[in-house]
């Protein structure tokens, strides 16, 4: 999905052809997976962070275009909206330094951005979900960036939908509104994690990484303030759910899974993932006279699947490869809590996965309804945790997922680890996430300019979020 789109619109034929060869492309990946023809040794670690573009009064600054001239780096790209932008972060080796590499890597581009951003007259920041975004904000004429694909995405979720899009959320307060786009998404950013992992273990990594995410939800909650209203701690997995939700009122009653979901089960192979894409229609059918061997429009299909923790099929020269796309942190709220975040969710993976057996012993429709309880109730949501253990979220961090990141990440053999992880347990510890400081600071001043600045006065000191006071 980061690549344009060449044609500004698709015809019934397109769809046929595209079909055809994804087709064509599936006997290729079933292949892969009956030969074993994927790399059984290499683990990397790579990133995509998104974040917001605003003006010196804290509102949104539709001015990515002009950014990323200034720029001029390959390794930044656009988002949906014009005061967004993506920093598609280098990949690294996992080496006992892999962390201290990101973290160099991370705060040299994001200086990069802040200075760019500077020179039109912009801040960064990194938020969940901006709490100065106004309804006026998601008008696509003024505000949705000028590529193709964006323009395409949001021709077809309307045409497959029949319908507006409804956002519904229930939180401490009711947040309803219909829009006639996809610009509901332009409400959350987030960090996406890569973590490119052995063949062999690549089950029990993705079902390591799916009781990963209830956690890290719970641990990096960021997004609870919406145009005014107070929704979920972190309201962004209920926006994107309905965002680019393309299925019409009858698809609704047989319930068809959406196109953005936690999951339809365990699973035995990641074959089960990539053939469960069949299920789903093409939304964008760019065909290119190319190689099967290339992947393009198996990789372009999966690309328009959102699952929260996406499996993907990578390929470098001749060798593919499996990674996982971990898709639930939001951004922020600094670069110090976002390394913080990403550090506990690789090691809870790694740590996770020395107990396959415990992965599944739960009820896979358990696991998912508390993923979305932990969404909206943050570290007060009493869930089940794999070991059989029941408890606040808080408590199963503290006494359980934490320990287990810790054991990950020494397995992995990470130099000095406890630096990340003493700020996730001072968070939890604490309740002081970035939901929690928002949400207070909104309680103590009721002022939406003075949260934004200062939110972004704390963030570039660079601070970690459960030290910030809670008074301007």
């Amino acid at each position: 999905m980061g690549d344009e789109i060449s044609k500004d619109h698709f015809e019934e034929k397109d769809y046929q052809l595209f079909r055809q060869k994804l087709d064509e492309e599936m006997v290729f990946v079933r292949n892969l997976f009956t030969s074993r023809s994927f790399d059984n040794r290499t683990q990397k670690l790579g990133y995509e962070l998104e974040l917001c573009l605003l003006d010196d009064d804290g509102a949104p600054a539709a001015c990515n275009q002009q950014v990323l001239d200034i720029a001029n780096n390959p390794l930044f790209t656009y988002e949906l909206a014009k005061f967004n932008l993506e920093i598609n972060g280098n990949a690294f080796e996992v080496t006992p330094e892999l962390f201290e590499r990101i973290d160099a890597d991370l705060n040299a581009l994001y200086r990069e951005v802040e200075e760019s951003a500077s020179r039109c007259a912009a801040q960064a920041g990194l938020f969940g979900v901006l709490p100065s975004l106004q309804q006026k904000h998601l008008d696509s004429e003024k505000y949705m960036s000028e590529l193709h694909r964006y323009h395409l995405l949001n021709q077809r979720l309307i045409e497959m939908r029949e319908r507006p899009v409804h956002l519904e959320m229930h939180g401490e307060d009711d947040l309803l509104l219909d829009q006639n786009d996809v610009m509901l998404e332009a409400l959350s950013t987030s960090l996406q994690t890569h973590l490119q992992i052995p063949f062999d273990e690549a089950v029990d990594s993705y079902h390591a990484a799916l009781w990963t995410s209830m956690a890290v939800l719970a641990v990096g909650a960021n997004s609870p303030l919406v145009l005014g209203k107070k929704c979920w701690q972190e309201s962004r997995i209920a926006i994107f759910k309905q965002a680019v939700d393309t299925r019409n009122k009858q698809e609704v009653r047989d319930a068809v899974i959406p196109r953005v979901h936690f999951g339809r089960g365990y699973i035995e192979s990641w074959l089960d993932l990539f053939e469960d894409n069949h299920y789903y229609s093409p939304v964008l059918p760019e065909t290119k006279d190319c190689a099967i061997e290339e992947l393009h429009h198996f990789n372009l299909h999966n690309g328009t699947i959102w699952r929260w923790v996406r499996p993907i099929l990578g390929r470098v020269g001749d060798i593919y490869h499996l990674r996982l796309e971990l898709r639930v942190t939001p951004s922020g709220p600094t670069i110090v809590d976002t390394m913080a975040n990403m550090v506990f969710t690789v090691g809870l993976i790694e740590g996770l996965k020395q107990s396959p057996e415990d992965l599944t012993r739960i009820a896979f429709e358990v696991l998912d309804r508390d993923f979305y309880k932990v969404a909206r109730e943050g570290l007060e949501a009493r869930v089940n945790w794999c070991s059989g253990v029941t408890d606040s979220m808080k408590n199963i961090l503290l006494k359980h997922a934490i320990p287990v990141a810790a054991t990950g990440l020494e397995i992995m053999g990470i130099h000095a680890p406890e630096k990340w992880l003493d700020i996730i347990r001072a968070r939890v510890s604490s309740g002081r996430t970035g939901a929690d400081w928002i949400l207070q600071f909104w309680e103590n001043n009721k002022d939406m300019d003075a949260l934004v600045k200062a939110y972004l006065s704390n963030a570039r000191s660079n601070t970690p979020v459960h030290l910030w006071p809670y008074v301007s």
